[in-house]
């Protein structure tokens, strides 16, 4: 389970509010079991945001990482919901191309979410302006209540 300042770290990376080489930094100062954890939460986020197949062909280009690398190959595959789950089976080399992948298909699949729908700012507090200090604050003061 991701903490609540993970979870909002997570979605500042995917919109952009935090520099995709910030993100690495974190991840690749975890250790392999919260690295795996995370991933898992990501996942789960990826798959709250209902991706479409252009948004992985976005994610694995956004993500500057080769089409032909495992994560890649894997994410391209049919069933995304058991693709996902087979990247945290990777090794754990591989963990930090997954991440990258991971948050641009997060990225993709958002962006495309909000621009296609209104946002619901009641409902999810990730469409809330996550680049304002106040509004994390609040965010944190009513999700850890």
């Amino acid at each position: 389970m991701l903490s609540v300042d993970e979870e909002i770290f997570l979605n500042q990376l995917a919109q952009g509010i935090v520099r995709d080489s910030e993100g690495g930094v974190w991840f690749n100062a975890l250790g392999t079991d919260d690295k795996l954890r995370l991933l898992r939460g990501l996942n789960a986020f990826i798959l709250q945001a209902r991706p479409k197949p252009e948004d992985v062909a976005v994610a694995i280009s956004e993500s500057r990482l080769k089409p032909t690398l495992t994560p890649c190959v894997l994410i391209a595959g049919p069933n995304l919901a058991v693709q996902l789950a087979k990247l945290a089976t990777l090794p754990e080399f591989e963990l930090p191309r997954v991440f990258r992948l991971l948050i641009k298909l997060l990225a993709a699949a958002d962006g495309r979410r909000r621009r296609e729908q209104p946002l619901d700012l009641v409902n999810h507090w990730w469409h809330r302006d996550l680049s304002d200090p106040e509004v994390v604050n609040d965010i944190k003061r009513t999700k850890g209540a």
